[in-house]
């Protein structure tokens, strides 16, 4: 994929909703790290926890 320019800048952060099995899919498969977004909201903040706890158990578990 070639490095493309975009009309935000990279000091900027872009708001955006992801469907939360998308998300966990992205996480669990490696393609996205917690790191690498925020939450905006509580309840949001809360799902997330809840989905990373479930996920490191799963891992545990294995």
């Amino acid at each position: 994929m070639k490095n493309q320019r975009y009309l935000v800048s990279s000091d900027h952060a872009i708001h955006l909703a992801i469907d939360p099995n998308r998300l966990e899919t992205l996480i669990r498969n490696g393609n996205l790290n917690v790191t690498d977004f925020s939450c905006l909201d509580t309840s949001s903040k809360r799902g997330v926890w809840a989905m990373l706890r479930s996920l490191a158990a799963s891992r545990l578990r294995q």
